[in-house]
């Protein structure tokens, strides 16, 4: 945790990044394993989750930056 005030990037960033990472490897795994209309739905329900879980984090930081006020 960051002692500055505002969002704590760096918690952010780590967020970002892990959650990219993760849903690459579940991209590629997907596009290996499904072909079609099935990797279509598999690429969009990941991306969702992917997405969801990038807003979580930024509520996560920002909520850091409201108890530290």
């Amino acid at each position: 945790m960051s002692s500055e005030p505002g969002i704590d990037t760096g918690r952010f960033g780590r967020i970002l990044v892990l959650v990219g990472f993760v849903t690459t490897v579940f991209l590629f795994l997907t596009a290996s394993r499904l072909s079609g209309d099935a990797f279509r739905i598999g690429a969009a329900a990941i991306g969702m989750v992917g997405l969801v879980t990038a807003i979580i984090g930024f509520l996560v930081a920002a909520g850091s930056a409201v108890d530290a006020s």
